[in-house]
């Protein structure tokens, strides 16, 4: 809220001294006191808004829309799901539910989003050519009015077409999976933990590097006292009790020195701790748990890498005299294990001479799972807010621009709030970090790839160099606002969320798209009021 507030000011105070400067070179003494005149009214307008004619505005807006024949979109989306299936029976026999998911819900946000930007960027300028627009203005009606029922207008088409083509989908889904990916329609609800790893020694530290280019796992050696020890805080113990047990899934990598035993996984067990008193009960109490990480196709679909831990543990407890055999012991998993929500739980490999990879994700505590449309309709919800962010930036664009330049801002905001926001924020990053980029900025790099010069070489000293670094600092500043100021789309695609069989967060994918999306409607409304206020309707 403070970064946004930030950002707001900083903005509003840039454009009240350009306004103010065009105003006072433009008209002079006359041009300031028409400036302060318009901010003015632009306070009262912004402040004295009347619902009734927002709506009616909106309703209009609806009312055009169908006249225009936007509903025909729907014969595209159902010539897509006609022919559909031919194309994704036999995908991804790991999970053959997958495609059918991502399919529907990335044809659904891909149809939409050029359906909503043509919508909002081409309905006022069409107005103000057409001259419909005057007969409006010449009402008690407020710009500020006229933008919010625009948008208001926009949203409850879009609304209603992405409601049929949701249900249309979640249908097609249900009619399309085989009978026997079936059970792969879940929404699953992971809790997630912190991961440590100790090394052979039993001492805090990075896993083994086992060659693997991508470092995003460590391997802990099999037989030692490696551990890779995952701590899961605030569980909802209550409505573990409700299940009477506790599911564990996983998904480790195996690395072999050694071929071991035709037939059979790399083994490991897990270890159930309460650190307030030390106890400690491994699981299985007997036998190991197996990775089978070359098993074929059908054994690898069929395969279900959950550990459902029931409540009632027994295993044998060393005795305190040596002279002494071990005790069978029975503890319960929530009064003796979870402590004040917390459950630790030890991973070590079994085996000797292989190694076990892991990585925060790769083992959470499965809640009850949630019905597939729970999830489905949660990213549909994503697309929604999408939409409606869309429908904001592109009406307000279309306030100061004709049809055609409004529609490429809009689309090359949404590209770079989608494709390109990555990229930036992981140049940013380096930057604040490090104080420069690998390879330098737009001049620099320029420099390097015209002298075929590698980005670890340092430039030659000079005055040229000095002026490179310092416009690509200053580029890298104006970047920073920049990365702001451009939405973050990303949040909005939950398609792996469900494609995967999982639920849709709200801390990590629902909130942060609200978010986002009412961190712009203040900005888009203002913008859009003055863009309008001071357009000269009468201009084709």
């Amino acid at each position: 809220m403070l970064q946004w507030l930030a950002v707001v000011a900083v903005c509003a105070v840039v454009a009240t001294i350009v306004g103010f400067g065009i105003a006072l070179l433009g008209g002079g003494t006359r041009g300031a006191a028409y400036f302060a005149d318009a901010l003015r009214r632009g306070v009262v307008d912004l402040t004295r808004l009347s619902w009734q004619r927002i709506v009616a505005l909106a309703t209009l807006t609806v009312r055009e829309a169908f006249r225009k024949k936007t509903l025909y979109i729907f014969a595209v989306f159902i010539l897509l799901f006609m022919f559909a299936g031919w194309f994704l029976q036999g995908q991804d026999l790991d999970k053959p539910a997958k495609p059918y998911v991502s399919f529907v819900l990335t044809s659904v946000r891909w149809i939409l989003i050029p359906v909503a930007i043509l919508l909002a960027c081409w309905g006022l300028p069409a107005d103000i050519k057409d001259r419909s627009l005057h007969t409006v203005v010449t009402k008690p009606v407020r710009r500020s009015e006229i933008v919010i029922g625009r948008i208001l207008g926009y949203s409850v088409v879009t609304t209603l077409v992405l409601a049929i083509m949701s249900v249309v989908g979640y249908v097609w889904i249900q009619r399309a999976v085989p009978p026997r990916a079936q059970d792969q329609l879940i929404s699953r609800v992971p809790v997630y933990g912190e991961m440590t790893i100790l090394d052979r020694n039993g001492e805090p530290g990075g896993g083994v590097n086992v060659g693997d280019i991508w470092e995003f796992r460590g391997y802990i050696e099999g037989n030692t006292r490696a551990r890779g020890v995952y701590r899961f805080d605030n569980l909802d113990v209550d409505e573990l009790k409700d299940n009477d047990q506790l599911k564990l899934e996983y998904k480790f990598e195996a690395f072999r020195t050694h071929k071991g035993e035709i037939g059979e996984g790399i083994h490991f067990r897990l270890t159930l701790v309460n650190e307030e008193t030390g106890l400690r009960v491994p699981y299985p109490a007997r036998g190991d748990l197996e990775i089978q990480e070359f098993a074929g196709e059908t054994v690898e679909r069929d395969a279900k890498p959950v550990v459902e831990i029931p409540r009632q543990l027994t295993y044998l407890k060393a005795p305190d005299d040596e002279a002494s055999r071990p005790q069978e012991t029975t503890v319960d998993l929530f009064e003796d294990l979870i402590s004040d929500e917390t459950l630790v739980v030890e991973v070590s490999c079994e085996d000797s001479g292989q190694y076990l990879g892991m990585a925060q994700p790769d083992l959470f505590v499965r809640m009850p799972d949630n019905s597939f449309a729970t999830g489905y309709f949660k990213s549909m919800a994503g697309i929604w807010l999408m939409l409606v962010l869309v429908i904001m930036l592109g009406t307000t664009a279309s306030t100061f621009l004709k049809g055609p330049v409004a529609t490429l801002l809009t689309f090359g905001l949404v590209v770079m709030g989608q494709g390109l926001r990555v990229f930036m924020g992981t140049l940013l990053e380096q930057y604040q970090e490090e104080g420069q980029v690998t390879g330098g900025g737009a001049l620099e790099s320029a420099y390097r790839l015209a002298t075929q010069m590698n980005v670890q070489s340092p430039l030659p000293e000079g005055p040229a160099t000095t002026l490179i670094k310092w416009i690509d600092t200053r580029v890298f500043d104006g970047l920073t606002l920049l990365q702001n100021v451009i939405p973050d789309f990303n949040y909005f695609n939950m398609t792996p969320y469900v494609a995967n069989g999982f639920d849709v967060p709200w801390n990590a994918a629902l909130l942060p798209s609200i978010a986002t999306v009412l961190a712009y409607v203040i900005p888009c409304i203002v913008i859009g009021y003055f863009s309008l206020q001071l357009r000269e309707l009468e201009a084709k």
